[in-house]
């Protein structure tokens, strides 16, 4: 499951680090799998581009989720619509989720986010489940917005309209949390409404409360309750917030105030702010006196422990616990402490993309050789490196089950990678 925030493109976020690439592995600590080269693609999947849009460029992939129970690959994407008459006031983009066959790439079936004549598509998020239902949110150029769900053959289970701007969230038990909000009063305060729904699509419980929500999952919802502030003609969030905590019933368990020197905007890469598995929580923030810090909340919502972090530290999540990537030293830390580390070595600057597999490993990809670890102990799964037939692994990709599927273009590939026990 990968989460898709507002107004912001799931994609796998490149860091520029100062000191690594051909990654020498601190042995003594750590079992090394055997390093294999990326293999030729199994498949390679016809152009998943859309014709119906009048453009054949800057195609945005949202995400690419795998299904291996039901050997489907979803890919969601979007299409520039260039404005072409007076009664189009503006570009959109036209939306599509595709479904293909795991064995053979062929697309099984693709669903269009647009009738002909009728509103395109100003804004999307989707979620996945673990057995393949698909949840779509999509805003329109008619200012409508909808919510899909679907089927792992295409059909929808349930559609339904919301009257706000909204954010998605899956939580456990595959229930969805709608999000969503008027916008910011002339006073800066915000009011969100919570709307629970399961997977058949009845509403669970609905709650009105004041804020924004920042992050929601594992049966945690994290809110913004600071009035936001005006800057010329737009309201800002405020820098250092006032956290609220919930749980799926909408019961607040806690709250913190961000002293006055605090950020929780701006330095770093990765996650700023998460919700790990058994729901407790960190956020990043910087404080003018002592510079960046992780806060740890517990499962009661309360604040355990603040931990300095150097401010080009790359955060990643994963289950109970939690990387911080700096320079070359990879640190894996749970709630209740550090746990292991690890070095990867070298002496020019690279690009890197560090991530959570949907199986809940972590992937590491350098410029040359990527890395599977085990989320508890950072032992190699899987260690691959580029080839002639995989000359970079610079794509938007996605790891499940020894399997790497990366888009290149408009083309979605499959990479076998050699089956590992080690899981």
């Amino acid at each position: 499951m990968y989460p898709t925030n507002k107004h912001k493109t799931t994609t796998w976020a490149a860091l520029l680090l100062s000191s690594m690439l051909f990654l020498n592995m601190n042995t003594a600590a750590h079992a090394a799998a055997a390093t294999e080269s990326l293999p030729k693609p199994a498949w390679t999947s016809s152009s998943l581009m859309l014709t119906e849009a009048n453009t054949e460029k800057d195609v945005m992939i949202h995400n690419i989720y795998a299904v291996p129970s039901k050997n489907l690959v979803y890919v969601h994407s979007s299409q520039p619509v260039i404005k072409t008459s007076s009664k189009t006031t503006l570009d959109w983009q036209l939306d599509s989720l595709q479904a293909l066959d795991a064995k053979t790439g062929q697309v099984k079936w693709s669903t269009i986010f647009h009738e002909k004549s009728g509103p395109y598509t100003t804004y999307s998020n989707s979620w996945y489940t673990n057995n393949g239902t698909a949840y779509v949110y999509m805003e329109y150029s008619d200012k409508s917005k909808k919510l899909y769900s679907f089927n792992t053959s295409g059909k929808t289970n349930w559609v339904k309209n919301i009257n706000a701007s909204a954010n998605i969230s899956l939580m456990n038990n595959d229930n969805l949390l709608v999000a969503s909000s008027q916008g910011v009063q002339a006073n800066g305060s915000v009011r969100s409404t919570l709307s629970l729904y399961d997977k058949k699509g009845k509403l669970l419980s609905e709650k009105t409360i004041s804020g924004t929500v920042l992050q929601a999952g594992h049966d945690r919802i994290v809110v913004d309750a600071s009035k936001q502030v005006k800057s010329g003609s737009f309201w800002q969030p405020a820098a250092n917030p006032k956290i609220e905590i919930y749980d799926a019933s909408f019961t607040r368990l806690s709250f913190y105030q961000f002293p006055a020197d605090a950020s929780t905007q701006g330095d770093g890469g990765g996650e700023s702010l998460a919700i790990l598995e058994d729901g407790s929580i960190i956020m990043r923030a910087n404080f003018a006196s002592t510079g960046n810090r992780l806060m740890g909340f517990g499962t009661d919502g309360k604040l355990a422990w603040g931990r300095a972090i150097a401010g080009n530290a790359f955060i990643q999540t994963s289950g109970n616990g939690y990387t911080v990537l700096t320079g070359p030293k990879l640190e894996l830390y749970t709630m209740n402490g550090k746990v292991t580390e690890r070095l990867f070595q070298d002496a020019k600057p690279v690009l890197m993309n560090v991530d959570r597999t949907q199986d809940g490993l972590y992937q590491l990809d350098f410029a040359k050789t990527g890395y599977i670890l085990d989320p508890q102990t950072l032992e190699d799964i899987h260690v691959y490196t580029v080839s002639t037939a995989v000359p970079s692994l610079d794509h938007v990709s996605a790891y499940a089950n020894d399997v790497i599927y990366s888009m290149k273009g408009d083309a979605l590939s499959k990479y076998a990678l050699k089956v590992s026990s080690a899981k």
